[in-house]
């Protein structure tokens, strides 16, 4: 460690912000790159890299100055994009499902789990979302269009349409945990 990162990490511990900024910008184009050459997807790979200095923040008063600040916002990255590639995976999961479900209309057995159960709880969480999420994620899921279509479509932005999918995705995962 060198110096002048021990004397931002100490700064940092009594939370401050012209520090954490200095570590930002020192380290954000290598948390980027990281994490860009796990997840292919950029917007997600700014969403997580922004959450690795959330985390930074968050737990800036147990950081220590005399240990490894790139390591830790390595571990911190890496477990981000394993936590978000398990989400969306079982998102995968469940968008299958219920595509699967209402072509078929018929609902196939999950072991113990009875599907019309779990179809009826998913359904509840989407007819439960703000009408501009419900819409921006029915677009997505059930009439397939593309980010960039449904912000076309609705006269919105990219970044808006992924921020409602990603609130829209995080709801549905709580709950699906859940059951």
């Amino acid at each position: 460690m060198n110096e002048v990162d021990y004397i931002l990490i100490a700064k940092l511990n009594a939370s401050s912000k012209l520090a954490f900024g200095e570590l930002f910008d020192k380290y954000v184009g290598m948390v980027h790159a990281f994490v860009s050459s796990l997840i292919r997807d950029e917007s997600t790979a700014e969403d997580i890299t922004q959450l690795v200095f959330v985390k930074l923040w968050e737990h800036r008063k147990g950081i220590d100055p005399d240990g490894n600040l790139p390591a830790w916002l390595y571990v911190t990255a890496r477990n981000a994009v394993f936590k978000e590639l398990k989400r969306m995976i079982l998102m995968d999961k469940y968008v299958n499902y219920a595509n699967y479900s209402q072509s078929t209309q018929e609902i196939p057995s999950w072991g113990n789990i009875d599907g019309e159960v779990i179809k009826r709880e998913l359904d509840s969480v989407v007819n439960s979302f703000p009408k501009a999420m419900k819409n921006i994620y029915l677009l997505r899921t059930v009439e397939g269009l593309s980010v960039a279509e449904i912000a076309r479509e609705l006269q919105l932005s990219s970044k808006t349409v992924e921020t409602q999918l990603s609130r829209a995705k995080k709801r549905l995962k709580e709950k699906i945990e859940k059951i």
